[in-house]
């Protein structure tokens, strides 16, 4: 099947021979926008009554060059005269810290697990450009550890029928927590199931839109399975060396929608077909997780790599919203076609609930349907009253990587986290994880044990 892949795509050769003028060119940016902020800031001096912290200054971020309008609002925004290109610049900035501790049979299989580590855990730059209010192009792009493209796509918007198209790296329709941001997840990262098992990125075509007022959204695409573009240079040979492909889709709905998102029910269905070569060496599956924890690159559970004619996957989502109390819950199943393993299935869920002791409440896209970014009542400042919002919560999660030949394991985790939101663009996370594995073959663990502590600085605009 890898024969019949056309050849890799030119947009991201082309795009990997500019890297190193991506990066000036996000050096450059950088200096420019703090350079920016601090005239404004020295400029006009603090600003008691400013509605946010920094927000106030930034929003003074207001002038044109050449004709093109440059200006804030959540982030930075350039026009063109008669606004024919439109250019949004953002970004991410994830600091992680923390320590991880675990008994003899834990210490004894992963001898790097336990100790401190402070990492970036994202650091990335995101531009939406649109041309002539027809033509979507995003980039993403992250560089922490490794240069990595997360989504560049190309697509149209607000078209008959199918609603919004794109082509190109991105996620697939999958999974509530999936497709929601990473700024805008409860806890510091996703739960085991969806770590080991959600599809992630891959490059193909998709279509999405929404019906019954936005009740109603329904998403489908077809991609290659190449995974992640860890290193830009090398994305050709993704393309080249295809795993398979795949068929997803996701529909969700909103039986109970209420005083503008205060209360709601969300419900979701996802499935993803993966066709796969039996006999090609790329096409191998292998599904291993994290511990919740990129503090550590140690995998407690996960299976052998094996061959596969392919697999199917569906996942299951709910979520209620009760005002400040909130509630999420998914289900994963993975059906694996391989007859020397003995088509293996593989399956995992979690639920958790989180509670705003200020009095916010989770926002819900409905044209997206997923969540959010959570924008406190009354931010933090130095000067005056505001105290952000905060919020607890607690999380349990499980997978089963155990079925038939394949012992890859069991793990259950509970976490327990506190978020602060310093305003819609600062966030300061504690988690703490308790991890349980057990039966995995290779190496064996009958009853491992860890304990995480961990803690997050984030800057998303």
């Amino acid at each position: 099947m890898a024969g019949l892949m056309p050849k890799p795509l030119w947009i991201f050769q082309v795009f990997a021979n500019f890297q190193h003028v991506i990066r000036g060119f996000i050096v450059f940016a950088t200096v420019l926008r703090f350079l920016s902020l601090a005239w404004v800031a020295l400029a006009s001096g603090p600003d008691p009554d400013a509605p946010r912290f920094l927000e106030g200054d930034l929003r003074k971020i207001d002038f044109d060059v050449s004709g093109f309008h440059i200006y804030w609002k959540d982030r930075l925004r350039l026009e063109s005269p008669e606004k024919a290109l439109k250019i949004q610049i953002g970004g991410i900035v994830q600091v992680d810290s923390g320590y991880i501790g675990a008994n003899s049979p834990l210490q004894g299989d992963f001898p790097g697990l336990q100790g401190y580590n402070t990492d970036f855990r994202r650091l990335r730059l995101t531009t939406f450009t649109t041309l002539y209010e027809t033509v979507d192009i995003k980039l993403d792009i992250d560089f922490a550890r490794q240069q990595e493209i997360k989504d560049f796509w190309i697509g149209m918007s607000n078209l008959p029928v199918v609603g919004d198209v794109r082509v190109g790296h991105m996620k697939e329709p999958f999974s509530l927590e999936e497709l929601t941001s990473s700024t805008n997840l409860t806890f510091m990262e996703k739960s085991l199931p969806i770590l080991a098992m959600s599809p992630g990125r891959d490059v193909g075509a998709l279509c999405q839109n929404t019906a019954l007022n936005n009740r109603l959204t329904w998403s489908a695409g077809a991609f290659v399975v190449t995974g992640s573009f860890a290193n830009m240079g090398n994305a050709g040979d993704r393309l080249s060396h295809i795993q398979g492909y795949a068929f997803t889709g996701r529909i969700t709905g909103l039986p109970w929608y209420a005083d503008k998102g205060l209360r709601l029910m969300h419900t979701g269905l996802s499935y993803t077909y993966q066709d796969r070569n039996a006999t090609n060496m790329d096409s191998r599956l292998k599904l291993s997780t994290l511990p919740e924890s990129y503090l550590t690159y140690q995998r407690l559970v996960s299976t052998p790599s094996f061959l596969n004619n392919g697999m199917h996957m569906i996942d299951q989502e709910w979520a209620v919203v009760l005002g400040p109390l909130s509630f999420q819950a998914e289900y994963v199943h993975a059906f694996v076609n391989a007859d020397k393993a003995d088509d293996p299935g593989f399956w995992g869920g979690y639920v958790y609930g989180s509670y705003f002791l200020t009095g916010e409440h989770r926002t819900y896209d409905m044209k997206k349907g997923f969540f959010g970014r959570v924008k406190p009542k009354d931010n933090f400042r130095f000067f005056g009253v505001g105290l952000g919002a905060w919020e607890l919560a607690l999380r349990y999660s499980y997978v089963d990587l155990n079925s038939g030949k394949i012992q890859g394991g069991k793990e259950r985790n509970l976490t327990a986290g506190v978020n602060w939101y310093i305003n819609p663009h600062i966030r300061i996370m504690l988690n703490y994880i308790h991890a349980d594995v057990r039966d995995r073959a290779a190496p064996p663990v009958d009853h491992g044990n860890a304990d995480i502590y961990q803690g997050r600085f984030q800057i998303n605009f």
